[in-house]
């Protein structure tokens, strides 16, 4: 008897966990300090929002709009995957989110599951979005203004920023090259925000002169451990730059663990979050 009640116990307790870990949606923070931030951005609050793989949650989506409403973003970056590439309703989900998209300028990227909408679906989408206002950048930039400062905000599609299988320094080069062709190269003298899907090419963003990445796709790594990630979505042992914050040579990076799931359909220790940045300016001593 005692060992069925233990049992259930167990089970009930690993069911628990299952659900907080895939429904109880979190804010996670973050503040990046840069020394080329301008003035005027000085306290700007950014929300990230990435893999959302068409997760709603609560009825039409209200525990979003309520997280995004109390911080009350300037800008909010959604790097990709945001909807499901088996999302038969499209309208019924961007409808879902046109409380933000029409609220807040909202800079989007696409992942790879947007890519595998199909051309037709793909367009609509994408015209979806635009028809609410929302910046869809795809491979390219745009600059946001506040006062008299302005920061760049540049995007690469997900095809153009995967990661090598084999990176031998003569295709690191051509690689870089291509992506500054796509960028239309930067204005190194501004702040640069670079919204790329996969976080695995860090090392190459860097060489693009960025300044702050923004980035999702490996879910936080699905099964976490404190900071070990375990596995990724493609089924990748321990990936690096899977979660979090990271900062090399003064380029930062933010890999959110997204909202939803896709092929894997759970994730462990591991919620979901939105993310706040507020960026400061790093005084110059």
């Amino acid at each position: 008897m005692i060992y069925t009640v233990l049992i259930i116990s167990v089970v009930l307790l690993i069911c628990i966990l299952i659900y907080i870990s895939n429904n109880c949606l979190k804010v996670k923070k973050y503040v990046v300090e840069n020394k080329k931030i301008p003035d005027a951005f000085d306290g700007f609050k950014i929300v990230h929002i990435s893999d959302v793989h068409s997760k709603i949650f609560g009825k039409n989506n209200i525990k979003v709009i309520q997280k995004v409403n109390e911080i009350n973003p300037d800008i909010i970056i959604m790097s990709g995957d945001i909807i499901d590439k088996r999302e038969r309703d499209m309208d019924k989900f961007i409808n879902m989110y046109k409380d933000i998209y029409t609220k807040y300028p909202v800079f989007y990227s696409i992942g790879n599951h947007e890519r595998k909408l199909g051309y037709i679906r793909y367009k609509q989408y994408i015209n979806k979005l635009k028809d609410l206002g929302v910046h869809v950048i795809i491979n390219g930039k745009e600059y946001f203004n506040k006062k008299d400062d302005k920061i760049v905000i540049n995007a690469l599609k997900f095809r153009e920023n995967m990661q090598p299988k084999k990176l031998t320094l003569d295709r690191k080069n051509k690689y870089i090259t291509y992506m500054i062709k796509k960028l239309s190269s930067l204005d190194s003298t501004k702040f640069n925000i670079l919204i790329a899907h996969d976080p695995e090419n860090f090392k190459l963003y860097k060489e693009l002169g960025v300044d702050l990445i923004f980035s999702g796709h490996i879910h936080g790594g699905l099964i976490r451990f404190g900071k070990i990630c375990l596995l990724s979505p493609r089924r990748k042992f321990f990936p690096k730059y899977s979660y979090g914050k990271t900062q090399e040579d003064n380029v930062t990076i933010i890999t959110s663990s997204g909202m939803g799931n896709a092929s894997i359909p759970i994730r462990m220790f591991n919620r979901p979050e939105i993310v706040q940045v507020t960026l400061k300016k790093e005084k110059i001593s």
